[in-house]
């Protein structure tokens, strides 16, 4: 391959898989339509995608506010508009940063659909984006973080109308305050997927000896979380606090339900697992 083709920012792999690759992001994008894979599209849309992780990256000072302190009716892009509208929809206690990823997703996948795909997977370190017509299935795997493991699959079709898969933890690759190791939400749109996902995991605590935090500024520099305290070790708890931030965890799960903001969520701590889900499309391993 020439060496000028291996600094571009998006590249064809094969005909169902188009890589963005531009400093910290790593995105894929797949399209099909007719069962057919279209890799002219998905590289048009891997370029919307590109488009906002760079708006983003303009943005990241106004997206690590605090949603209640960003006045309404502001004209942003509309990227940054996703993320602002998703934080802001789960928890005023949330920042934007909380969906950029799943914003980042949803733009691309939009753009396929506008496009004319029938079916899109567009993946962003984790958090997915997903457009299905009606006849159209996905089927998206759970990992356990730092393993090949599968914790359990989603399987997906044009009529359920899940459009986001995403996925956070103390374990991850981004910082939480509770102590889950995974909390996976499925929802209408991937930010919402993605900043539900933040807020669950952080709302599933358990205090006490065997939970070690430190301010995330210390464990990451860039954190927009800033001098917050979060998990930075977890040891074996027991049956008992497992239970406790279980049901926290659980019961902030089951509001987002209730409100119609989230269709599904897997909370996985130590070996152990709460599953919601109602429409009955997650299978465990």
């Amino acid at each position: 391959m020439h060496p000028a083709i291996d600094t571009e920012p998006i590249r064809v792999l094969v005909e169902d898989l188009i890589l963005v690759d531009w400093g910290p992001m790593t995105l894929t994008v797949s399209v099909w339509d007719q069962g057919i894979a279209r890799p002219v599209m998905a590289v048009q849309a891997a370029w919307t995608a590109l488009e906002s992780l760079r708006t983003m990256a303009d943005f990241k000072g106004f997206l690590a506010l605090k949603v209640n302190r960003i006045p309404c009716g502001r004209p942003l892009p509309a990227a940054v508009q996703r993320a602002v509208d998703a934080a802001r929809s789960i928890s005023e206690d949330l920042s934007p940063m909380a969906a950029v990823a799943g914003a980042s997703a949803d733009e691309a996948a939009h753009a396929a659909m506008t496009l004319g795909a029938g079916k899109v997977i567009v993946n962003n370190g984790g958090d997915i984006a997903i457009r299905l017509a009606e006849k159209e299935h996905a089927t998206v795997g759970i990992k356990a973080p730092d393993s090949e493991k599968l914790l359990g699959r989603l399987n997906i079709t044009g009529r359920h109308n899940i459009g986001g898969v995403a996925s956070s933890g103390w374990s991850g690759r981004s910082l939480s305050t509770g102590v889950a190791d995974l909390v996976t939400v499925w929802a209408e749109n991937a930010s919402l997927a993605d900043a539900a996902a933040t807020f669950i995991a952080g709302k599933t605590t358990t205090s006490g000896i065997g939970v070690v935090q430190a301010r995330a500024i210390e464990l990451d520099p860039s954190s927009d979380l800033g001098n917050q305290l979060v998990t930075a070790r977890v040891d074996r708890l027991s049956g008992r606090r497992r239970s406790q931030a279980f049901q926290k965890g659980a019961r902030t799960a089951e509001e987002l339900l209730q409100r119609g903001l989230i269709r599904g969520c897997l909370i996985s701590l130590q070996g152990d697992s709460v599953l919601l889900d109602p429409e009955g499309i997650a299978t465990l391993t």
